[in-house]
């Protein structure tokens, strides 16, 4: 029996600040809705039935305070409470539920691991709109009719955590859990071993195929959360929900563009207290045939096409 934890998906990531009625009239704007709320903290959720998928605590400070994920038996929190450092197994009691282990990575990061937390209904979300394309046509018919309008959040997909320390940060995920490298991001140089500042990491499932990514550990200068990522249903939701964030005055980051790594169509947005998060759709599905990129580029040469991010994306 491998030693290494299994994962099941990003549970959520939790962040403090210091309005949480802003916080909340932001996130409904982008495609979420309340699950729960106490007096310390706001907990949202998307269409599916995870309980929460972002945790905002109230306090007077804004910042990242961790990311978690879900584990896929009882057995693989037991075998996380035995990694040096980790907690003991503890009963959860706030909203949701469950039992969690919580760890400190190698360069600081709070990462909680969970299991059975409670679910909730699915809540309805239109049908996703097929294309129709030269060679291949999905949809009979079937007009698009799609407005501007807040686009329903279906889950969280990945989170991207900035590092002093990538390498060591790397090794740590890797040893202990069922990830392995989809592509690595390399400082741009002539050499020819280039220095590898980011590896986006996936679950490990053998022949079966998951997401490109489900992390990125980027070195960098800061110290906290790049940006936290949510699947949304396809390209029309990704442009009706930019275009509904216009109009409200949100803050846009980068997008609508798709990504050279991974090949997601995304829409990043700065939440009102600088925290970066993303809408995506269609990105890679891979497994243990695809064989890694190595990026050597400029930032603009990140997006393929559509707006590409600000300077400021790269620190």
């Amino acid at each position: 029996m491998s030693d290494r934890i299994l994962l099941d998906d990003v549970a959520y990531t939790a962040y403090m600040a210091d309005d949480l009625d802003l916080m909340e009239r932001f996130l409904t704007d982008f495609g979420m809705k309340r699950s729960a709320r106490t007096d310390g903290a706001l907990y949202m959720r998307g269409t599916g039935s995870a309980h929460h998928i972002h945790v905002t605590r109230k306090g007077a400070e804004n910042k990242f305070l961790g990311g978690a994920f879900r584990v896929r038996s009882r057995a693989e929190l037991e075998k996380a409470a035995r990694i040096p450092g980790a907690s003991a197994i503890e009963r959860i009691t706030e909203p949701g539920g469950g039992e969690r282990v919580s760890l400190k990575t190698p360069n600081g990061h709070n990462l909680w691991l969970e299991y059975g937390a409670e679910t909730v209904p699915e809540l309805p979300a239109r049908r996703v709109y097929q294309m129709n394309f030269a060679s291949s046509h999905l949809r009979f018919n079937t007009a698009v009719r799609q407005r501007a309008d807040i686009t329903p959040i279906l889950r969280i997909g990945h989170f991207v955590l900035w590092v002093a320390d990538a390498p060591k940060e790397i090794a740590w995920f890797r040893q202990h859990f069922d990830l392995v490298p989809s592509d690595y991001i390399c400082a741009h140089s002539d050499e020819p071993d280039p220095k590898v500042v980011g590896t986006f990491l996936r679950y490990d499932r053998g022949q079966d195929y998951v997401e490109h990514h489900c992390m990125l550990i980027t070195q960098s200068v800061n110290f906290g959360c790049h940006h936290s990522s949510y699947e949304v249903l396809d390209l029309d939701a990704v442009t009706s929900g930019h275009d509904y964030l216009v109009e409200k005055g949100w803050h846009l980051d980068a997008g609508v563009g798709r990504h050279y790594l991974g090949s997601l169509i995304y829409d990043y947005w700065k939440d009102p207290f600088g925290n970066r998060v993303e809408h995506y759709t269609d990105t890679d599905l891979i497994n243990d045939d695809y064989e890694p990129v190595y990026f050597v580029g400029t930032a603009d040469e990140t997006t393929q096409w559509g707006m590409a991010p600000p300077p400021s994306f790269f620190d």
